[in-house]
């Protein structure tokens, strides 16, 4: 089985690396895009970049040269309510962009004008088999709403305003348009953050001691989940 994952820095995928040495590797429009072998998956890596447009763009190649059964995104993200602390896991059951017009509002995603307003919902079956993987890990983990947008949220202000316009849990810049692209090619998928700060003001002081971790830790977690599911 084939499956695709991206990552939007390289630290996210370093334990990938490590863990599963890299075996082919292809060069395409900017990306590089490294072949992994875990356990019985073939697995396809590339890390994709900050923000929306080049994560959209790096998914969408990956899928269509590529063709996964099914792809995961692993990495950090801010962190939004009071009970989420650096070093917790995030795992989004529904993603939409929060710097558009009418954010979360759009009915139709695969609407050419009003598509990128809508909410993108992880398939149950991957949320329940990731709750039944981790009931008896040492891990917190936040199920809830995350939102993305081109925007390094470090301010305390605006991350209370997006929990409490949105009901978001969790902040970053390329959740939405990993599951927005996946969605429109009718490939599952599933995400998992590692909170490397509070997306406030204290932001930078917070991912010196958690960015490393948070990062370390998710990907980790994947790879394990990965385990768990091709068991």
């Amino acid at each position: 089985m084939r499956i695709g994952i991206v990552a939007a820095w390289e630290p996210e995928l370093s334990n990938l690396n490590s863990k599963c040495p890299i075996i082919n590797s292809y060069e395409i429009a900017g990306w590089t895009f490294n072949e992994h072998i875990h356990a019985n998956l073939e697995v396809i890596s590339v890390i994709s970049g900050v923000g929306k447009v080049k994560c959209a763009s790096c998914t969408q190649l990956l899928i269509s040269k590529f063709n996964p059964e099914e792809m995961y995104m692993t990495g950090i993200c801010g962190g939004l309510t009071d009970n989420i602390r650096g070093g917790d896991m995030i795992v989004p059951l529904v993603t939409f962009q929060h710097d558009v017009n009418d954010a979360g509002l759009g009915t139709d995603v695969k609407d050419l004008y009003t598509g990128r307003t809508g909410k993108i919902s992880t398939e149950l079956k991957y949320i329940e088999s990731f709750r039944n993987f981790t009931k008896n890990r040492e891990v917190v983990i936040h199920y809830g709403t995350v939102v993305s947008g081109d925007q390094r949220i470090r301010d305390t202000r605006l991350s209370q305003e997006l929990k409490n316009r949105h009901g978001a849990i969790a902040v970053d810049q390329e959740s939405a348009v990993f599951s927005h692209v996946c969605y429109l090619n009718k490939k599952p998928f599933f995400s998992i953050k590692g909170v490397s700060d509070k997306a406030n003001d204290r932001t930078v002081e917070d991912q010196t001691k958690f960015k490393i971790i948070a990062a370390n830790d998710t990907c980790n977690l994947l790879l394990d989940y990965l385990l768990f599911r091709s068991a």
